[in-house]
């Protein structure tokens, strides 16, 4: 079975809730290393954005298949060396799915960020 999430976010909508809220929004909505990584960049609310996507766009196609609300930071985004983005799942999530595949993409302008994540899922 496959599965698909899709989300486009306003970067100054992510923006304005990082300027207000800090560090408080930060640790509850993003992965250490998901911070350090968007800290990082010179346009960094772009990179907040399009991972606040992919968590959404997760959360999206995931949600029929659990029996609860994962949190934010239950998934995550990381770079490999070349630079494409890899979904990361917490372990509870895993246990509870048999997930063969995980795909994602993100991208994102000076205004909008978006992501599409796919899942294939296997029978237990």
């Amino acid at each position: 079975m496959v599965e698909t999430g899709i989300d486009i976010v306003e970067v100054a909508r992510v923006q304005q809730a990082i300027i207000q809220h800090g560090d408080h929004f930060l640790k509850k909505i993003f992965h250490p290393k998901e911070i350090a990584y968007c800290e990082a960049k010179t346009r960094k609310y772009e990179h907040y954005a399009a991972r606040f996507a992919a968590k959404e766009a997760c959360r999206k196609a995931l949600l029929s298949h659990l029996s609860y609300h994962p949190a934010w930071t239950d998934m995550f985004i990381v770079n490999d060396p070349g630079g494409k983005p890899f979904l990361h799942l917490d372990e509870k999530i895993m246990k509870i799915l048999t997930i063969r595949h995980i795909s994602v993409s993100l991208s994102h302008t000076q205004t909008l960020a978006t992501a599409i994540v796919f899942f294939e899922i296997g029978v237990k």
